[in-house]
Formats: C-alpha cells, structure tokens, sequence
C-alpha cells in the first residue's frame, strides 16, 4: 500500500490518478464547489477554501465516472489547508 502524502499515518488502498476537474458536491442543506485534484476508486483529493469536520458525509457526482451522475457519498477523512481528503462508499444511481 502507499502511505498518504499528508502528514498523517494513513494508508492507501489505491494509486491516485492526477485528474483535475470542478466538482460540486453537498450536505443535506448546502452546495459546495471544488477542484478535484486526483482521485481513485475509493477516495480523492477536493480543494476548497470551505471548512469541513472530519467524520462529515458529503454527496458527489463524480466528473470521471462510466456510467453518467455517478453519485457517490464520501466520509472526510482528513482536512488541512489546500483542501479535503475524502473516502469513497458505494456506487448509488439516481
């Protein structure tokens, strides 16, 4: 596994593809905007200026998917200044 460029002791379960892309994503009351930076199946890097808790949920219909509004919910899992890290659950249709 490779270990997480961030500072903290996490693991990845897979390689990350560079991809750049704006991203909308949201919580039950709010729309957010972000720049995903890299990305795999199970997780990604979003940058945003907007603050997050780790734990969070958030919903996101993912620009590189197959199949199209691929939604995908996923857990914060780290935050620091550039941006969040986020953990990928399973693939939901519309």
């Amino acid at each position: 596994m490779d270990k997480v460029v961030n500072k903290e002791k996490e693991l990845r379960k897979e390689q990350r593809i560079p991809f750049e892309s704006y991203i909308y994503y949201s919580t039950e009351h709010q729309l957010y905007e972000g720049e995903i930076k890299n990305y795999s199946t199970t997780g990604l890097f979003v940058k945003t200026s907007d603050k997050h808790s780790v734990g969070q949920t958030l919903n996101f219909i993912l620009p590189y998917a197959i199949e199209k509004d691929a939604k995908r919910l996923g857990e914060v899992i780290w935050q620091n200044t550039e941006g969040i890290g986020v953990e990928l659950s399973v693939v939901e249709k519309f």
